[in-house]
């Protein structure tokens, strides 16, 4: 498992609350987490944070789904 302090300075992806954040980590606390987004600065709350990871780790593999699935027969 990656250590929070090695990802500063790294893009990165939060999951908290059920929304997935992306941006440059630039701190880390007890009480909350740093990002640099594209939208501007946020701190994120520790509490509220389910996962921390490397934005260029693999870990989500896209699924196609075709779009004759859709169509009703």
């Amino acid at each position: 498992m990656t250590e929070l302090r090695e990802l500063i300075g790294k893009n990165v992806e939060v999951i908290a609350n059920g929304i997935v954040y992306k941006g440059t980590l630039k701190d880390v606390s007890e009480n909350a987490v740093s990002l640099l987004t594209a939208s501007g600065w946020l701190e994120i709350a520790m509490s509220s944070i389910n996962r921390i990871s490397d934005a260029a780790a693999p870990g989500f593999e896209p699924k196609y789904v075709d779009p004759s699935f859709y169509k009703d027969t």
